[in-house]
Order: C-alpha cells, then sequence, then structure tokens
C-alpha cells in the first residue's frame, strides 16, 4: 500500500511531545508517534492559532525562591550563632537544663542546613526563571469537539511556519 507524501511536516524534538510529529497532507493533518495517531482532516479544523508566550508565572515563582534563598542565606549564620550561645549559657544537670540544651543545639544544627537549602531554592528558582523567560510556542487547533494545543520550548520558527502553511491548507479546504 503506497502511502501520500506530507507537504510538510514537524517533529517534536523536546518537551512532552517527543517523538511525535505532525504531518500535513492534501485533506488531513496527521499526528502520529510510537505508541499513538490521530488523523483530523482539514475540513473539520475550524481556526489555526499559533502564539509564543513568556510563563510570567514561573518567572515570579523564581524569583520569589531567590528572595527566600536570600533570606535564608542572611538567616543561618546569627542564628546558628544565637543557638549555641544559648546552649552555652545553660547550665546545670538536671533534666529541663539537658533537654533544653538539646533543643538549643538541634535548633543550631537545623540553622547549619540552612545555606544548603538557600543554595537548593537558588537553583531552583533559577531554573523556574530560565524556563518561564524561554517561554513556549504553543500551536492551537479549533475542532469541533475540542481544542488541540501543540506545545514547544522556545520561540520556534520551524513550528510558526508549519502552522502558517497549515492555515493556508485549512483555508483552502473550507470553499
Amino acid at each position: 500500500m503506497a502511502l501520500e507524501t506530507p507537504i510538510a511536516s514537524f517533529e517534536f524534538s523536546t518537551g512532552p511531545l517527543r517523538g511525535t510529529q505532525l504531518s500535513l497532507y492534501g485533506a488531513r493533518l496527521l499526528h502520529h508517534g510510537v505508541a499513538q495517531m490521530e488523523s483530523m482532516a482539514l475540513g473539520a479544523i475550524a481556526a489555526v492559532r499559533v502564539g509564543y508566550e513568556r510563563d510570567a508565572r514561573r518567572v515570579g515563582w523564581g524569583v520569589v525562591l531567590a528572595l527566600v534563598a536570600l533570606l535564608l542565606f542572611a538567616v543561618a549564620g546569627p542564628l546558628s550563632g544565637a543557638a549555641a550561645e544559648a546552649a552555652a549559657e545553660v547550665s546545670g544537670n538536671h533534666s529541663v537544663a539537658r533537654l533544653l540544651r538539646g533543643t538549643l543545639l538541634v535548633l543550631g544544627a537545623i540553622a547549619s542546613l540552612l545555606p544548603a537549602a538557600g543554595v537548593a531554592c537558588l537553583l531552583g528558582g533559577g531554573a523556574l526563571a530560565a524556563f518561564g523567560w524561554i517561554g513556549t510556542t504553543t500551536l492551537v487547533l479549533s475542532l469541533p469537539s475540542a481544542d488541540r494545543a501543540y506545545a514547544v520550548r522556545g520561540r520556534n520558527r520551524m513550528l510558526v511556519d508549519f502552522s502558517e502553511l497549515l492555515a493556508e491548507r485549512v483555508a483552502q479546504s473550507g470553499r
């Protein structure tokens, strides 16, 4: 059985759609991968939208995590020092003094871990801010039953070009 040759194709090389491909044929659009296949008649597509957006929410959370990291760095030293000083001042060998001294030493140990938590927050916040700034290019197809969205990370000119060709074909099929 001979298959027709696609007019244009777009392969998803990253993200959740990695390994799948959009192929435009004369009368249909095919989204296929190793474990799936979906065919859409061009006449059934009501609209084709494509756009690039940065994710301001991710950038905002990245900034918040960076501020939390700065707060953890600022608090770690003084809290550790204060806990160590207070533990040294507790005298006596009765149970309440030992409990208080142990609690203060645990607080000092936790305070000494705050810089590591700050580094984790800083790295996570940086990654969130970077991915939010990179943004996504999304192709949205309006079908009678629902919309289908196909997103790739970053500003992807090849997906925009594929979308323009697809929009032309959809407009021609609606005549």
